[in-house]
């Protein structure tokens, strides 16, 4: 036998083997650049980049960004061109929610969802949210109900995470966002030296979904997908521990935040809110009495929301004027 004939045949096939074999790996991520803020696209982008570009790992990933305009139409079509260019992993669902999970499924990609709100548990899909699809909204609408106030859980906080209030409401539901506060303060500088700009919210949900993707990809280098994103639900990100599938949401996961000033309140709507704000303003566990709030905490106490202001009873009365009314 010839061996160096031998050589010359099998040589390149093996050595086109292992260039496949070594190929980077390729994220596609979903982003809503042109609406509802291009700002905050750019900042959930640099968040991405500089976990990238600070992981310890071998070659960095592709990245390949498609902008879906907060639009789940868009976000389905992105993700079928996503599946044609067989991507390894895709990240989305910062705006839409669950926009594209069915068909990423359907073709065995991993889909990482960053929305704050989440569905119930799917095959090759993580969840960074931490609350019920809709909760927030069915419990502004039994606040609405029982204080007669104009509560929203439908504002731009559920992107921005920023519990802004305008002058249409008298209160807003919002999502809380979690953090390892040691590893905020390193990746915060390390993001400022970098980028020369502040270390926001949304730039801390970029950094973090990417970390659950590099982790994946590092893990599914020796298994198949499910698997690799089974053990991957164990990542302890930059906003703490990704939720585990189908958790209950904590009793902190979202905040109701009032206006300075409320409208004038009937007698009974003045106690339902005064009571209100002594159970969940203190954050009393499950109706315990504990910092002088209730033992009865009423038809709150496990719902998943605090009041904001804290201490004592008298506390989170006065950061919203309560006792003024």
């Amino acid at each position: 036998m010839n061996i160096r004939k031998v050589l010359t045949a099998v040589l390149p096939v093996a050595l086109l083997c292992l260039a496949a074999t070594a190929r980077a790996a390729t994220i596609g991520v979903i982003l809503p650049e042109s609406y509802p803020s291009a700002d905050q696209a750019k900042e959930l982008q640099l968040g991405m980049t500089l976990a990238l570009k600070t992981w310890p790992g071998d070659a960095a990933p592709k990245l390949v960004i498609k902008d879906s305009g907060c639009d789940a139409r868009k976000a389905d079509a992105i993700s079928q061109e996503f599946i044609k260019a067989k991507v390894d992993v895709v990240l989305g669902n910062w705006c839409e929610i669950n926009a594209g999970a069915d068909a990423l499924r359907a073709a065995g990609i991993p889909f990482i969802s960053s929305n704050a709100e989440r569905v119930k548990a799917q095959d090759l899909q993580l969840q960074m949210g931490r609350i019920e699809l809709n909760a927030g909204e069915k419990i502004a609408a039994d606040l609405r109900r029982q204080t007669g106030l104009r509560i929203s859980a439908r504002t731009s906080c559920w992107m921005d995470f920023d519990a802004a209030l305008s002058e249409r409401v008298d209160a807003v539901l919002c999502p809380v966002l979690t953090m390892d506060r040691g590893r905020w303060d390193q990746v915060a500088n390390t993001y400022g030296a970098a980028f020369r700009k502040p270390f926001t919210a949304s730039s801390a949900r970029g950094y973090a979904a990417m970390e659950v993707a590099l982790n994946y990809l590092r893990r599914a280098k020796a298994m198949k997908p499910a698997a690799a994103l089974k053990e991957t639900q164990a990542t302890a990100t930059l906003l703490g521990p990704v939720p585990a599938a189908d958790a209950p949401a904590p009793t902190t996961a979202l905040q109701l935040v009032f206006a300075p000033h409320l409208p004038k309140l009937n007698a009974q709507q003045t106690q339902t809110l005064d009571k209100l704000v002594k159970t969940k303003g203190c954050a009393c566990p499950g109706g315990t009495l504990r910092n002088g709030c209730p033992r009865d905490s009423g038809p709150w106490g496990e719902l998943p929301f605090v009041v904001r202001g804290g201490g004592t009873p008298a506390a989170c009365a006065k950061a919203i004027n309560i006792l003024e009314l």
